[in-house]
């Protein structure tokens, strides 16, 4: 006799695990009272707590703040200072013409200037009008919108992948229960087979069978046993745990069933929080930040200055003597840009190009979003009809089992009978266990395509709160 079921985890990703995680599989010894005991919406808040991949997204949203800040302070007035000392090794000359030089002939030369040159300044700049500087400003806080979609995209993406491998330990520890129930129905049928034979009501050949239908079960057993433990290797590793921090499940399958019957009755419409279509309406607004940007470069652009200069010569170095000249100028200055060879149009034209694309790019997208949301959805339809069915089959192989059992002691059925209601059985509880893992994971696959349900602790940094833009 075989036991038909659906393995929980993947020959590859076993491999992969005892390769990265040598010893993975051994035993450890652990307290009991170290058990990290996990519900979804707890394995869910550990996850986004901890994950790298979560911490990367929300400091980039940290470096795009920043990035704002330092464009909103080409605002600020620049103030800047600088001071130079210079030795005249020789000094220069004067020429003077025969005129000046008195009519003796030819001409003389004068030296100008001191042995030492010392010159300061401190100069203060502030921008009136540019507007190329302003549309800047727009383009970070678009930048900063982009980063936050980043971030809430990383957290969708794993919720979905850490609710995927909740279920999967769910799965696997069921599948576990139904073997070590199977295998317990086994072992209380050997017994009963062994009394009856000993009491003259039973041949060996049943003793025999269903001694190898036990030893059948066993390897059965050893094998969900290890794929429970690679499941929850799998989802530490999706929380940041130790891999020896041993997890314990307050929920199964069956808990779920709220969920299961809550099933929308119709696949819904709405895409646009779709994290795809959300980060191509913020490339659209990019794009057009960016036209905005070239056109404001046709304008012209309008700072005030102050300089404040001090600087002195002398042929000695008693500083107490110096006299310093301190001029002050202040002003403004306007530059106009005339004509720059149509560069400025043809990159207008290059965004208004980008644009178009962006436009095709995200029919293409709302396509493929709108057939992934069907597919889920028929996919959950799928499960729900196989858990109904699934659920009436059990509860037929129960009954039908017991009445097996019933009808073998008094010796009204072979062994064989009981044996097929007892697979019947196994196989119906598996099956069951299965439609829910695929119902939930497809759920799981839908509510991640359409960007809902997320949890209250899955908002974003709340330092960026005032970086948002509605």
């Amino acid at each position: 006799m075989k036991i038909m079921f659906r393995k929980v985890t993947l020959l590859p990703v076993i491999v992969a695990v005892v390769f990265v995680f040598p010893g993975a599989g051994t035993a450890q010894e652990v307290s009991v009272d170290d058990t990290l005991h996990l519900t979804l919406d707890k394995a869910l808040e550990i996850a986004l707590s901890e994950n790298p991949l979560i911490k990367v997204a929300d400091k980039e949203i940290e470096k795009v703040d920043y990035s704002r800040k330092e464009a909103w302070a080409g605002l600020i007035p620049s103030i800047s200072a600088e001071g130079s000392y210079s030795r005249n090794v020789k000094k220069p000359v004067l020429f003077l013409s025969e005129d000046m030089a008195g009519g003796f002939g030819g001409s003389s030369t004068i030296e100008i200037g001191s042995d030492n040159s010392y010159s300061g300044a401190i100069s203060a700049a502030m921008p009136l009008f540019n507007m190329s500087l302003f549309k800047s400003i727009r383009m970070t806080e678009v930048e900063m919108k982009s980063a936050l979609e980043s971030a809430r995209q990383s957290r969708i993406n794993m919720i979905n992948e850490v609710k995927k491998a909740y279920y999967n330990c769910l799965l696997a520890n069921d599948s576990y229960n139904v073997m070590l129930r199977s295998l317990e129905n086994a072992k209380e049928n050997y017994e009963n087979t062994q009394k009856m034979f000993d009491q003259g009501a039973a041949a060996e050949y049943d003793v025999i069978r269903s001694e190898v239908q036990v030893r059948n079960l066993e390897p059965s057993l050893t094998e969900a046993k290890n794929g429970r433990k690679v499941s929850a290797l799998m989802l530490k590793i999706l929380l940041g745990l130790d891999r020896d921090i041993p997890l314990g499940f307050d929920e199964n399958l069956e808990a779920f069933k709220e969920l299961i019957e809550g099933m929308p009755s119709d696949p819904q419409q709405d895409i646009s929080n779709n994290t795809d279509i959300r980060q191509l309406d913020i490339q659209k607004l990019q794009l057009d930040k960016q036209f905005e940007l070239t056109r404001a470069q046709r304008f012209p652009t309008l700072s005030a200055f102050i300089n404040y200069q001090f600087q002195t010569q002398a042929n000695h170095f008693r500083f107490d003597d110096y006299r310093w000249a301190t001029p002050i100028v202040a002003g403004l200055q306007l530059q106009i840009p005339i004509f720059s060879g149509f560069s400025k149009r043809y990159q207008e034209k290059q965004v208004e190009i980008s644009m178009e694309q962006l436009k095709y790019q995200r029919e293409n997208v709302e396509r493929q979003v709108s057939v992934s949301v069907l597919n889920a959805y028929s996919s959950m339809e799928a499960a729900a009809q196989k858990i109904e069915s699934a659920r009436v089959a059990v509860r037929q192989a129960k009954r039908g089992y017991e009445i097996s059992q019933t009808r073998y002691e008094t010796g009204a059925c072979t062994l064989l009978e009981l044996n097929d209601a007892e697979v019947a059985l196994t196989q119906a509880r598996l099956n069951l266990n299965q439609a829910r893992f695929d119902f939930l994971s497809a759920r799981a696959e839908y509510e991640k395509t359409l960007g809902t349900n997320l949890p209250e602790f899955a908002e974003l940094p709340a330092s960026s709160d005032e970086a948002r833009m509605e």
